[in-house]
């Protein structure tokens, strides 16, 4: 028996399994080169690092607005998880919460790019004019915030690993 297209009452099906793990992937790439430009010096290659995270960053906000999309087209599979009510409670307010602040995220990172006196490339395929003459503190405000919500995203994600595994070992889900 194969896996269906959509979810079923009991279990996630092919397409949110494809875009949550291809999501996966590209937050991990994004993580990656967010952490290759910490304390890159101005020049070529901060520009091509930058141009590259910013570029995924805006694909994946809309990969993010799709696998919410498509979360809600859907029957939500925890419902039929043998847990308790509260641990129930908690992994669908664990999910918004990574919702919320992905999609948060990846705004405040286009507002860093608008904000900015420099141009902006989507994968030197087209550019965006700088909104700006002149650097503005904005700017600085925008770009802190973006960093600390990049940290408070590492324990949600370490929550939702941790209770992702103990659903594998613990088989959470009654099979019929």
């Amino acid at each position: 028996m194969g896996i269906d297209l959509k979810n079923s009452n009991t279990q996630y099906g092919l397409i949110a399994r494809t875009l949550h793990w291809t999501s996966v992937a590209m937050l991990l790439t994004i993580v990656v080169l967010a952490s290759q430009l910490a304390g890159k010096v101005s020049g070529p290659e901060k520009v091509e690092l930058t141009t590259l995270h910013s570029s995924m960053g805006i694909i994946f906000l809309v990969l993010m607005i799709a696998r919410l999309t498509w979360r809600n087209l859907n029957p939500n599979p925890i419902h039929s998880y043998s847990i308790k009510t509260w641990q129930k409670l908690l992994a669908i307010s664990l999910h918004r919460s990574i919702y919320i602040i992905i999609i948060t995220q990846c705004f405040l990172g286009i507002l860093v790019l608008f904000s900015t006196d420099q141009t902006t490339y989507f994968f030197d395929l087209f550019e965006f004019p700088p909104l700006l003459e002149k650097a503005n503190p904005i700017h600085t405000i925008v770009l802190g915030m973006h960093y600390a919500i990049s940290v408070m995203i590492y324990p949600l994600f370490a929550i939702h690993i941790t209770a992702a595994i103990y659903h594998q070992v613990f088989g959470l889900v009654e099979d019929n």
